[in-house]
């Protein structure tokens, strides 16, 4: 009954992100990634960083595997994904509640009071507007996955611990030690829950001896390096240059910055924007001059403030005294990578405390045990009541989740227009067809951030689009690709859009020369590749795009668009025996595709084999119903073999898609 409350209420609450499109890094990890299409790759996703072009260097096959299962559930209907979701968010909420109402009577010698905390923690968690952008955002699944493994490892290590027989006890630890290796897995903050747990069994613990105690932290440990040499398994990557981080002194201002906001955004969840600048210019933009001087200094001196009162009540007798010690150290555990002490790639991200809040919703729940029995009850009262209007909270910020547009907007009105933000603004005006407004957003960007050079480039396309030309061409001229390749991860889309505008114009020669200058700096870059192999392709034809292609493909025998344009290329070279071969592999690079097996299909059709090649068809085809292209051809192959009537009905049924197209184009 308690699992029902909880999925009744996570889905409730978020309900309006349910229907919500893909956004922001959504388009790669759920579009352009390679890893997801196939149980091919359940391997394969443990040799790879989760994006295949990036500075960052985060290890999360599990989040992989997680999409891998949505992708054979739902196929591309993103309802699925969020779904899956809420689900994973909503069961880990009800598995803390199970966790606390085992942990909290130790801590806690108050009756029904530990059993009612549980509970009301672990909805306040479940609901909090703060975990948005980890629960609304299909990204943002890898804290959730992360907790919902770790928690289930620590209650089995629990259960395991008290149980009887031998063979049971192995088996619970076993698992136990599988879900910790997920959780890992899953993303790099598993590592706090690691150490919430070994600090845990160390110093909370009487239950277990100290040599039982030790070996289960021993055994934490030897997971960890496990996980350490799997996380060896992907290619080296080497950092970018950049900033020069701030001061130590510095990251400890701005440490207490984060942890004000952090606070702050437990306390009264509004200016929510998933990730955000500690500095007053940033984030008091829209206020008087006097405040925003002071508004790091606000945030810092309730930095400072939240650290005096959790001391205070750590030291502070009464009731839920190690309670109180266990949520502060939580907090504290969990803050600490997050903190700005060790430079990060921005200052707050509301994700980021997703294992954090837990601790100070602890150290609330500790407090809260001090009060007289009366006290007690109203609290929990306002619990209820807290529950109810985070959840409303939640609900309204989950609807901004459920449109790109929609949550870029609101977002840069709430103070968080970085440059990258801004860029996504554009793109998804521009995917509108709003062009005129993408412009604009790009001129605002320059304004702000005038060394940011895909808006630059962008800009540029966009007055082409928009037939300024002229004004068009300096932005477009972006020199030599090396002195800002190193600024920002995939600048070479604006690259590729000066590109694709060059040999629009016909100066084919200009836009190899650009693109190849760009390679080098991009070597796993297919986008580059594949706009070669097509100029190359319209310019000199199929045998000299062909050794581009190849070169790429063999390196990557996972990439389905480079295995496809090599089949494709090697039939219209004539190689066709290995082109069928080549397109065959394909087909299990995506397990709802459609793509290999036309490929095939005319593979096996120059070949002769028109019986084969109408058997490949028809799997593409019943993919992909609606393709004219696939049932002009399934139909030349029904003719092809005599069976003229099948042919004239699979031929109406394509005319029929037809006057629907254009009948919907008007």
């Amino acid at each position: 009954m308690v699992l029902l409350l909880f999925l009744a209420v996570g889905f409730g609450t978020y309900f309006p992100c349910l229907s919500g499109e893909r956004i922001w890094d959504d388009y790669y990890l759920i579009g352009e990634n390679p890893f997801f299409r196939s149980p091919a790759f359940a391997g394969e996703v443990f040799r790879q960083h989760l994006f295949t072009e990036s500075f960052s260097t985060y290890y999360r096959p599990v989040q992989n595997l997680s999409y891998m299962v949505d992708y054979w559930l739902w196929g591309a209907s993103t309802a699925g994904y969020h779904c899956t979701n809420v689900l994973i968010h909503s069961v880990a909420a009800w598995l803390l509640f199970l966790l606390l109402r085992r942990l909290l009577p130790a801590l806690w010698k108050g009756g029904s009071g530990p059993a009612v905390a549980a509970l009301l923690v672990a909805l306040l968690w479940l609901v909090h507007p703060v975990h948005n952008a980890a629960v609304a955002y299909i990204s943002g699944r890898a804290d959730s996955l992360a907790a919902l493994f770790a928690l289930g490892a620590w209650l089995l290590v629990l259960r395991s611990t008290e149980g009887r027989r031998t063979v049971v006890r192995a088996i619970g630890f076993v698992t136990a030690a599988a879900l910790f290796l997920a959780a890992l897995c899953s993303k790099e903050i598993a590592l706090v829950w690691a150490l919430l747990f070994a600090l845990h069994t160390l110093l909370f613990d009487r239950s277990l001896g100290v040599r039982r105690r030790v070996l289960l932290v021993g055994g934490a440990v030897a997971l960890i390096g496990i996980y350490v040499c799997l996380h060896s398994l992907p290619p080296h990557r080497a950092a970018p240059a950049g900033a020069v981080p701030d001061p130590f002194s510095g990251r400890v201002i701005l440490s207490l910055r984060a942890l004000g906001d952090y606070c702050r955004l437990m306390v009264a969840p509004t200016r929510l924007m998933m990730e955000r600048s500690l500095g007053p210019a940033d984030m008091y933009a829209s206020q008087s001059a006097w405040w925003r001087s002071l508004g790091s200094e606000y945030l810092s001196i309730f930095g400072m403030l939240m650290l005096a009162v959790s001391g205070w009540l750590c030291v502070r007798r009464g009731d839920g005294r190690l309670l109180r010690w266990f949520g502060a150290l939580w907090l504290l555990v969990a803050f600490v990578p997050i903190s700005n002490l060790i430079p990060l790639n921005a200052e707050v991200a509301e994700h980021w405390i997703y294992t954090a809040s837990i601790g100070f919703l602890l150290l609330g729940a500790g407090t809260v045990a001090m009060l007289s029995s009366r006290g007690r009850m109203l609290c929990g009262w306002l619990a209820c009541g807290a529950v109810i209007a985070l959840a409303v909270r939640t609900g309204f910020r989950a609807a901004d989740w459920a449109d790109g547009e929609i949550f870029a907007r609101r977002t840069i009105e709430n103070g968080g227009g970085s440059a990258r933000l801004l860029s996504y603004y554009a793109n998804e005006l521009g995917r509108k067809g709003r062009i005129e407004e993408q412009a604009e957003v790009y001129r605002k960007t320059l304004t702000l951030y005038p060394d940011f050079l895909p808006a630059r480039i962008n800009l540029g396309v966009c007055l082409q689009k928009l037939g300024r030309a002229e004004a068009a061409k300096p932005l477009l001229d972006i020199g030599h690709a090396n002195t800002v390749v190193s600024s920002a991860p995939r600048n070479w889309n604006a690259a590729l859009n000066a590109a694709g505008q060059l040999h629009k114009e016909g100066r084919s020669a200009d836009a190899l020369a650009l693109v190849r200058e760009w390679k080098p700096m991009n070597p796993e870059t297919w986008e580059l590749v594949g706009f070669e192999a097509n100029v190359l392709h319209d310019t000199e034809g199929a045998q000299a795009a062909l050794p581009v292609v190849a070169k790429y493909a063999a390196a990557h025998w996972w990439h389905l668009q480079s295995q496809l344009g090599l089949a494709s290329l090697q039939r219209e070279a004539g190689d066709l025996e290995p082109a069928l071969a080549t397109a065959r592999r394909a087909q299990r690079l995506d397990i709802r595709g459609s793509a290999a097996f036309f490929e095939t299909a005319k593979c096996e059709g120059s070949l002769g084999r028109w019986s084969e090649a109408l058997e490949s068809l028809g799997v593409a085809v019943s993919r992909a119903p609606a393709n004219r292209d696939y049932l002009e051809f399934f139909a030349a192959i029904l003719h092809q073999l005599g069976r003229d009537g099948e042919a004239a009905v699979v031929r109406r049924k394509s005319e029929a898609l037809d006057v629907a197209a254009r009948q919907r184009s008007l």
